[in-house]
Formats: structure tokens, C-alpha cells, sequence
């Protein structure tokens, strides 16, 4: 597997995801805009056609407004803003091309769109002109960069339209109060937008810092992931490997010194075992036990096509492999074949040798059934069992109470953990000399 030196990959990784993020946040917030000028131009309609169905209704209405918009200019920066929502959803949103400087830019139109609409009704004297914060609030939800050019642009809005109506020019000594509070409000305007600019640039760098760390972090996440993953494959495989390596070295070493009939069963034997040991290497290379793909695989199978592999597995110790009737073709597995296989295999083994180590003993069944969409595994030996100690333990890495040479101790806790990972579970019941039942539960689809 080809690794690579550089450092640099996941800070890369992580700013490719923070810049997807970036982009995300960029399209939602367009279509935000695109949505509230749809409702400023709905109220702007609303409007006309209450003065033009409803006369005294919009006579009350204007009272509590600046003089009414004049309808040609008014009409034509509306006609501007529904064609640029169109066009915006047509050729912007639809490919997902929306991006920071293109939503910025948008809010730099509503900006002047806002200030020719005010120009048009009443001018600096509307006090509708607090409406600049709506654009420099929204445009916090691009980046710290466009929030102080929406909060200058707009400044410089409200101080056109304080520029082009002349009785609200130079401060006099005779000016009325009126005029006082228009001027007012525009420094108000200005003191306000610099400190809300400030510290909601202040809060977005630090969310940026803290949205480039959590994407690193996911990123490093992924990476262990699949690093334990790879570990835990290879810890299996090593686990299974050991058994039937040792048999063959065992057999081998000895070969020279048995009798021809004793000789044929070592060579039977020494087959089988290659035969496992290629199996298990033909596991290592399937696809499904990739670790990208662990534990992923979808296509269907049933608990019954087992059966073969498993007996094969206990070699010539007795197996006896029981279906519930509620095992039907309809139940079908859709969880990684060779991982539940993997787990079953171990549990057999475990048990087959159990059984090889106390004289008399009966042999291995396992039974299958389904219930609430649940496989539902048995596993019963009259081996030698295990003492309440080994019981609580047998789920440890690397605790075995095999000989030395005959095992790692990691078949248990590996079952365990690919359990786990398939949303599954095993408990064990064991007593000394009266041997052991295990039982694995896994759903027959994989939780989402």
C-alpha cells in the first residue's frame, strides 16, 4: 500500500473540505437572497395593487410613510431585480456555481437597488434607511472580507442620499430638529455599522479558525479510521493464519517419523490447511474487506450459504448446523459475507478446540434463526469451558488460555469488534468442564 511522506496531505485534505464548506455556505446564502428580494418585491407589489384596488386602505397605509415612491423609477429597479433572481436561479444556483464573491456581489446590487429605492421615496428623510443594516447583517454569512464592503458601501449609500436632498446639507445654526435627527442618524448608522462590523468579523474569523480545525481533525479522523481498520484485517488474518500454520509445521516436522497410514492423514490434513490458508488470503484480497469498503458490502445472500464453509471449518471434529424454520429465502443478509463468516469461523474453532481438549465430548452445533430482522447465532460446545475469569477476559486483545505458539488471543476480540461495527453484539456463557455457548446477534441490514 503505498504510503506517502509529505505532512502536508491532511492540512490540504482539510483545507479542500473547509473550501467545499466555504462554497456550501456561499450557494445557501445566495438562494437567501434570492428569497427575501422575491419578498421585498412581493411587498413592493402588494403595495400597487392595494393603492390601485383599495384607495382609502393605502391612503391610511402612506400615512405612516415617507411620500410614496415615484411608480416609473420604482418600477424599473424592480423589473432589474427580478431579472437578475432569474437569472441568478437559472444559470447560478441550478449548476451549483454559487460562490463568495458572486453572493458578495449580489449583496453590492440589493445595496444600490436599497439606495435608489429610498432615493425614490423621500430620500435620506425615509426611515427606511435603517434598511442598510439588512444588507451588511446578511453579509456576514459570506466572509469577515464582504462584511466591511457591505458596511462601507452602505454608509456610502445613506451618505448619497443625504448628499442629494439639499435642506439636509451643512449643519446651520438655523436648522430645524428634524433636519438635526436625519444627520443624526446617519453618524448613528455609521457608529453602529463599524462596531457590529468589528465584532462579527471578530466572531467569523474565529469560526473560520474553528471550521478549518474541525475539517482537520475529520480529516485525521478518517485517516485513523482507516489505519485501525487496516490494523484490525491484518490482526485477523495474521489470528487465522496462525492456526493452520502451526498444524502444518507440526505435521511436517514429524512426517518423517510416521507410519505410512499416519503419513497419508498428515498429507490429508496438510492440505485442508493450505486449502484454509489460501481462503483466508482470497478473504484479505475480496473486495468488501478493503478497508475503504469494510463492512460495506450490500449485495444479498442467505444465512444457509454458510453452512458449507462452516463445516469445512471444523474439519473432522463433529458439527451440527441447525436452521430455524424462520430462516427462510426471503431473509436475506445484507451485511459483508466474509466478516459474519470471519466472526462464525472463529466462534466454531474456538469451540471445535474446546471440544478436541475434554475426552467424551459430544461436538459443536450452531443454530441459526431470524427474529425482528435479526440473525441470531448459537454456538454450543460441551468442551472443556472456560473458569469465571477467562469468561470475563476472553474479550481482551491478546489474553488467550491456549498453549503458547497456538494462538494470539485476538479471535474473540476481533468477532467482537466486527460485531460492533455491523451494529451486532456476542456474550459468552461458559462454566468450567461443562463447556460453552456463545451468541452473536447482528441485523441482517447494516444500520445507516
Amino acid at each position: 500500500m503505498p504510503v506517502s511522506s509529505s505532512g502536508d496531505a491532511p492540512d490540504s485534505s482539510a483545507r479542500e473540505s473547509a473550501a467545499r464548506e466555504e462554497s456550501s455556505s456561499a450557494e445557501i446564502a445566495l438562494r437567501t437572497f434570492v428569497v427575501a428580494r422575491w419578498v421585498l418585491l412581493g411587498l413592493i407589489a402588494l403595495g400597487w395593487a392595494v393603492q390601485l384596488g383599495y384607495p382609502p386602505i393605502w391612503r391610511w397605509l402612506i400615512s405612516w410613510f415617507p411620500p410614496p415612491p415615484e411608480p416609473r423609477g420604482t418600477a424599473a429597479v424592480m423589473l432589474i431585480l427580478a431579472t437578475l433572481n432569474l437569472a441568478t436561479q437559472r444559470w447560478i444556483l441550478r449548476p451549483g456555481r454559487a460562490t463568495p464573491d458572486i453572493a458578495g456581489a449580489h449583496l453590492m446590487i440589493d445595496a444600490a437597488a436599497l439606495t435608489a429605492l429610498l432615493a425614490l421615496s423621500g430620500g435620506a428623510s425615509n426611515p427606511f434607511t435603517m434598511m442598510f443594516f439588512v444588507p451588511v447583517t446578511l453579509a456576514t454569512q459570506i466572509s469577515p472580507r464582504w462584511t466591511w464592503t457591505l458596511a462601507f458601501a452602505s454608509l456610502a449609500g445613506f451618505a448619497a442620499l443625504l448628499a442629494s436632498s439639499p435642506d439636509l446639507g451643512p449643519t446651520t445654526p438655523g436648522d430645524d430638529p428634524l433636519t438635526m435627527r436625519i444627520r443624526g442618524m446617519w453618524v448613528a448608522f455609521a457608529l453602529a455599522g463599524a462596531f457590529m462590523t468589528y465584532f462579527v468579523h471578530r466572531v467569523a474569523v474565529q469560526l473560520a479558525a474553528q471550521r478549518e480545525e474541525l475539517a482537520r481533525l475529520h480529516v485525521e479522523t478518517l485517516q485513523d479510521h482507516n489505519l485501525a481498520a487496516l490494523g484490525t484485517l491484518a490482526a485477523g488474518a495474521a489470528h487465522e493464519l496462525g492456526s493452520p500454520l502451526g498444524t502444518i509445521a507440526a505435521l511436517v516436522g514429524d512426517i518423517n517419523y510416521m507410519a505410512a497410514d499416519e503419513r497419508a492423514d498428515a498429507i490429508k490434513t496438510i492440505k485442508q490447511e493450505v486449502r484454509r490458508c489460501k481462503h483466508i488470503i482470497h478473504q484479505m484480497a475480496s473486495p468488501e474487506l478493503r478497508v475503504p469498503e469494510l463492512g460495506r458490502r450490500e449485495e444479498p445472500w442467505s444465512l444457509r450459504d454458510l453452512e458449507d464453509e462452516l463445516l469445512d471449518a471444523a474439519g473432522e471434529a463433529p458439527l451440527r448446523v441447525v436452521f430455524d424454520p424462520s430462516v427462510t429465502p426471503s431473509a436475506r443478509v445484507l451485511q459483508p459475507r466474509e466478516i459474519i463468516g470471519q466472526t462464525l469461523r472463529e466462534l466454531v474453532y474456538n469451540a471445535v478446540e474446546a471440544c478436541r481438549e475434554r475426552p467424551g465430548a459430544r461436538g459443536v452445533t450452531i443454530r441459526f434463526e431470524v427474529l425482528a430482522g435479526e440473525a441470531r447465532v448459537v454456538v454450543t460446545d460441551d468442551g472443556v469451558g472456560m473458569s469465571d475469569e477467562a469468561r470475563e477476559r476472553a474479550f481482551d486483545p491478546f489474553f488467550s488460555t491456549k498453549a503458547e505458539g497456538r494462538g494470539m488471543g485476538l479471535g474473540l476480540y476481533l468477532a467482537r469488534a466486527h460485531l460492533r461495527q455491523l451494529g451486532g453484539t456476542i456474550t459468552l456463557e461458559s462454566r468450567a468442564d461443562e463447556g460453552t455457548t456463545a451468541r452473536a446477534r447482528f441485523p441482517l441490514a447494516r444500520p445507516r
